[in-house]
């Protein structure tokens, strides 16, 4: 359970505060809801029901500042393997975004990464929905990790790679 006040990670809509903990009545039954506050849209408030496991999965724990730097430290280590078939690859980065487990939302960064390039070398681009889940995923991670370790979120590459390199 989570507690009002604290900051989170809501997979899909990245770092919310979770603003208050209501009740709201439907077909008889009442049920308790989160209010979720996105940090970068403050006009938006989400509501995600507090005993339902499929919504709850979502949620995360923010990492703290060690565990940060221990996944940026990670990142040579985890897998970057592509797959070759549009709908399977789509269906498991859809899988891997939504669960928001860390090293595989970078091992989609990767695997995009590297996949870009091979066809960059061949003269062709990327589909596009293979860019929007870099696209997704780097946000995910950016912005988490630019919250915990507190620099601005387009110091994050170089952080990484100058932590990467520093090791």
């Amino acid at each position: 359970m989570f507690n009002v006040g604290q900051i989170i990670i809501y997979t899909t809509y990245g770092i919310c505060k979770i603003d208050s903990l209501i009740q709201k009545d439907f077909n008889g039954q009442t049920f308790d809801y989160y209010v979720l506050k996105p940090l970068n849209n403050d006009k938006t408030s989400l509501l995600v029901q507090v005993n339902n496991p499929i919504t709850l999965s979502k949620l995360k724990q923010l990492l703290s500042k060690d565990e940060a730097l221990e996944l940026i430290q990670s990142i040579p280590q985890i897998d970057s393997t592509w797959i070759e078939n549009d709908n399977e690859r789509k269906r498991v980065f859809t899988d891997i975004i939504r669960n928001g487990e860390r090293k595989k939302i970078i091992s989609i960064i990767k695997s995009v990464y590297n996949h870009q390039k091979i066809l960059k070398e061949k003269g062709r681009k990327l589909h596009s929905i293979d860019d929007q889940f870099y696209k997704d995923a780097e946000k995910i991670i950016y912005d988490e990790l630019s919250y915990v370790l507190e620099i601005d979120k387009a110091d994050v590459i170089g952080f990484i790679t100058n932590t990467l390199e520093a090791n």
